[in-house]
């Protein structure tokens, strides 16, 4: 074997070698495989701090919310409300003023003002379910194909609520205070009820 055919041969074994050492997985392949799971508090902690705030100053007054609805059903759902997932259930970040009737262990009961005034409660206990997180519209649902993941951020986004928002206001309230608030409803668009609505807070503001 001549010099010339001995390398040749060891060129081509090298890049063989190379060849069958190198491949191409996808990424969703690459996380399944080393166990990367999607961390719902980190999420929730750049969406409240980055978007939510921007988010929460387009929350549509109630009173409007109340009287598009009754004009234009159709109309409003579309305009106002946002869901993830087909159906009847529809949510709306709203804002609007209110005054305390009873500051309760589990909720708060306030009349809401307008031209046709009308009973709420401010959730402050029981906070769950997916009305803040889809109501938001900041959480779409092609980027969480996997349901645990898109329940987990309900879940995170709830527990803000109970641990941060509700602190920051319910110990100082009182029957009788006047409030502005900004938070999330539940509308069922086949049984339309504002009377005794819940609302889950995302800011309360005591006002003279």
């Amino acid at each position: 074997m001549n010099k010339f055919l001995k390398y040749a041969i060891i060129l081509v074994a090298i890049v063989l070698l190379g060849y069958n050492s190198i491949y191409i997985k996808k990424l969703s392949d690459v996380k399944a495989t080393t166990g990367e799971k999607f961390d719902a508090a980190v999420y929730v902690a750049n969406l409240w701090k980055e978007k939510l705030p921007a988010r929460m100053q387009t929350a549509v007054d109630i009173n409007t919310l109340k009287t598009s609805i009754e004009k234009d059903g159709a109309g409003a759902f579309d305009k106002y409300t946002n869901a993830l997932a087909i159906g009847n259930y529809r949510y709306a970040l709203v804002k609007g003023t209110a005054k305390i009737d009873k500051v309760g262990v589990d909720d708060v009961a306030v009349m809401i003002n307008g031209d046709a005034p009308f009973k709420a409660s401010l959730l402050t206990e029981f906070v769950y379910g997916n009305a803040l997180r889809d109501a938001s519209g900041l959480v779409e649902l092609k980027e969480f194909p996997n349901t645990s993941d898109l329940n987990s951020i309900s879940e995170e986004l709830n527990k803000m609520v109970r641990h941060k928002i509700v602190p920051s206001f319910k110990p100082g309230l009182k029957t009788g205070d006047s409030i502005e608030f900004i938070g999330a409803i539940e509308l069922n668009k086949e049984h339309i009820h504002f009377d005794d609505i819940e609302l889950i807070p995302l800011s309360v503001k005591i006002v003279h």
